[in-house]
C-alpha cells in the first residue's frame, strides 16, 4: 500500500508523513519540558496563601494638589450579595489573603458576575483613582525587548 501511494504521490509523501512525526515528537517533548517547568517551579503557578511579607518600603498614595481623602459608603447590594461580600471578606482575612486597615481611605466593594465562574470580589477605586498622582513610566521599545527575548522558548 505504501508503495503504491509512493507511486501515486511521488516523495511529497514521504517528506509529509516524516513531517508529520516529527511535529507529533516535538509535541511530545515540549509537553515533558512544560511538566518539567511547572512541577520544578510549581510554588509560582498557585494561587497566594497569604500577603507577601512586608517590605522595606512601602507603597504610599500621593493625592493631587487640594484634593481630600476620599471615603465613600459602600453600595446598596441585595441581602445574599451582602452575605456573599461579608462570608469572602471573612475567608480573606482568615487566609491572610487581607488584612485590617487603618488607612484614610476606603473605596466600596462590589460582585461581578463573569461567565462560567462565580462572583468575583472587586473594589471600585474609580473615585480614589481620580484624586491620586499617577505614576509615569517610559514605555520600552519593542525592539529592545524583542532582542532580549531572543531564543527564550518559553513564557509565563
Amino acid at each position: 500500500m505504501l508503495l503504491n501511494k509512493l507511486k501515486a504521490e511521488g516523495e511529497e509523501f514521504v517528506v509529509n508523513f516524516s513531517m508529520e512525526c516529527i511535529e507529533e515528537q516535538k509535541e511530545q517533548v515540549m509537553d515533558l519540558e512544560i511538566k518539567d517547568v511547572l512541577k520544578h517551579f510549581g510554588e509560582i503557578f498557585q494561587a497566594p496563601q497569604e500577603l507577601l511579607a512586608n517590605r522595606t518600603e512601602d507603597h504610599t498614595i500621593f493625592l493631587k494638589e487640594g484634593a481630600t481623602v476620599t471615603k465613600l459608603s459602600p453600595y446598596r447590594y441585595p441581602y445574599y450579595q451582602k452575605m456573599e461580600i461579608e462570608k469572602l471578606t471573612k475567608e480573606m482575612l482568615q487566609a491572610r489573603l487581607i488584612r485590617l486597615s487603618v488607612s484614610p481611605y476606603s473605596s466600596p466593594v462590589i460582585l461581578v458576575k463573569k461567565e462560567m465562574e462565580d462572583d468575583t470580589f472587586c473594589i471600585d477605586y474609580k473615585a480614589l483613582n481620580k484624586l491620586t498622582v499617577p505614576n509615569k513610566f517610559f514605555i520600552p521599545v519593542i525592539e529592545e525587548l524583542l532582542d532580549e527575548l531572543s531564543g527564550a522558548t518559553i513564557f509565563a
